[in-house]
C-alpha cells in the first residue's frame, strides 16, 4: 500500500478507535493484575502512536511532505540535471521598464545592530498601508561606511511562514561557504515578510482596494527601500530572488514578471500557475493570465535566468514545473534539477542549495565571484 493512499488514515483511525472500544469494555481480560495493567498501559500507548499515525497520514495526503514510503526512510533519490530555452549571454540585453539606478530622497546607512551580520527591521508597506518585518543578512567584512557595492539576493520565505522560517533553512550557511571558497560573490540577503497577516495566501499578486499589494511591495517599494539604507548594486544583473514552495512561486514570478529590476530566480519545489486558497482569491477570470508563468515561458519569456528544483512526486510543484521547463524559450533561460522521488519539504531542497547558487555566479555577472 502507498504512503499517499487514500484508505491509509481511515485504517488508522478504525483500528484506534478499535482499540479504544477494547480498552472500555476492559479486553482482554486477564486473570491477573498486573497482566491487565500492562495490557491497559500498551493499549493506551497503541490508540495515542494510531491517532498521531492517522494525523500525520491526513496532513501528508494534503501537502505531500513524503512522496513514498522510500522517502520517509531516506532513500536518496538520483537527480536529473537539463538545460532548457536561450544561452546566458542572452540575459545580458537592456530590459525597458522601472530600475533602480536612479532611486531619490534621503540614504541612511546606520544599522540598527552595528556588528551584526542579521539585521532586522519593520518597514512601511505604503501600497498596503501596514508595516512588514525584513530580515537583512549582510556580508561579511559590511561596513556603514564604505565605496563597496554588493550584490541583493531577494529571499522569500513559503506559506504558511515568516522571514525566520527562511533563516532556519541553509540558505545563509551556505552562501557564506561558497563566498569564503571564493564561488559566490559576497551577497546581501534581503528576507521580508510575504504576507500581512501571516495566515493569508497572497500569491504575491495585488489585491483590489484595501486588499494587500503584496507585487508592489517586493517589486517596488522593497527594492527602493534596499537602494536607500544598504550598499548596493543597482543594475539588475546584480538582483536575484529565492525562494521555497509559496516563496518559489513569487520568486519565478517577480523575476518574470519584473525583468528590469531581477535578472535571476532560484527555485525550490515552487510552481509556476496561481494557486489561492480557498478563502481568499483577489483576482479571478481573465485577471489571472499575466501570472500564468508557463504561458510566459513559451509565448513572450523576458531575457531572465531561472534555476528550478523540483521532484516528479511533489503534487504541489510537479505539473506546472514540469509545463514550464519544457515549453520554455529563448531569450529565457532555464536550468532544472528533477529528482524522481521526494516530498515537499526542506529535507529534499537543501541538498541543492550549493549547486543553485554556484549557478547564479556562474549565469549573471554581478554575482561572479
Amino acid at each position: 500500500m502507498q504512503l499517499t493512499d487514500p484508505v491509509l488514515p481511515w485504517l488508522a483511525g478504525l483500528l484506534a478507535a478499535g482499540v479504544f472500544v477494547s480498552v472500555v469494555l476492559g479486553w482482554p481480560r486477564w486473570r491477573k493484575r498486573w497482566a491487565r495493567q500492562v495490557g491497559r498501559g500498551v493499549s493506551v500507548l497503541l490508540i495515542n502512536a494510531l491517532v498521531i499515525g492517522m494525523s500525520f497520514l491526513l496532513l501528508n495526503n494534503t501537502y505531500v511532505f513524503y512522496s513514498s514510503w522510500s522517502d520517509v526512510f531516506g532513500t536518496s533519490p538520483l537527480q536529473q540535471a537539463t538545460a532548457h530555452g536561450g544561452s546566458a549571454g542572452e540575459i545580458l540585453q537592456k530590459v525597458p521598464g522601472p530600475t533602480l539606478a536612479r532611486v531619490t530622497g534621503k540614504r541612511d546607512f546606520t544599522l540598527p545592530d552595528p556588528g551584526k551580520r542579521m539585521q532586522s527591521y519593520e518597514v512601511n508597506d505604503v501600497a498596503s498601508s501596514t508595516r512588514m518585518n525584513v530580515l537583512v543578512y549582510l556580508p561579511a567584512g559590511y561596513r556603514s561606511r564604505s565605496s563597496r557595492r554588493y550584490p541583493v539576493i531577494v529571499g522569500l520565505h513559503g506559506f504558511p511562514a515568516v522571514p525566520h522560517s527562511f533563516a532556519k533553512i541553509n540558505f545563509l550557511h551556505t552562501a557564506d561557504r561558497l563566498t569564503r571558497e571564493h564561488q559566490l560573490a559576497p551577497t546581501i540577503f534581503v528576507i521580508p515578510q510575504i504576507n500581512n497577516p501571516t495566515n493569508l495566501d497572497t500569491e504575491c499578486v495585488n489585491g483590489p482596494a484595501g486588499a494587500p499589494q503584496t507585487d508592489t511591495w517586493l517589486s517596488s517599494e522593497l527594492p527602493r527601500w534596499v537602494v536607500a539604507h544598504f550598499h548596493v548594486q543597482t543594475g539588475r544583473l546584480s538582483w536575484a530572488t529565492l525562494g521555497y514552495s509559496f516563496g518559489g512561486w513569487c520568486a519565478a514570478e517577480l523575476t518574470m514578471r519584473h525583468p528590469s529590476i531581477f535578472s535571476a530566480a532560484l527555485v525550490f519545489e515552487g510552481y509556476f500557475e496561481l494557486d489561492f486558497g480557498r478563502t481568499y482569491r483577489p483576482i479571478t477570470g481573465a485577471a489571472r493570465r499575466p501570472y500564468d508563468l508557463v504561458t510566459m515561458a513559451g509565448n513572450n519569456p523576458p531575457p531572465v535566468a531561472v534555476w528550478v528544483f523540483g521532484s516528479r512526486q511533489d503534487g504541489l510543484s510537479a505539473p506546472t514545473t514540469t509545463g514550464f521547463v519544457q515549453r520554455a524559450k529563448p531569450p529565457l533561460v532555464v536550468s532544472a534539477t528533477i529528482v524522481p522521488t521526494g516530498g515537499h519539504r526542506s529535507a529534499v531542497y537543501s541538498p541543492y542549495t550549493a549547486g543553485a547558487l554556484s549557478w547564479l555566479a556562474r549565469t549573471i555577472p554581478g554575482f561572479h565571484a
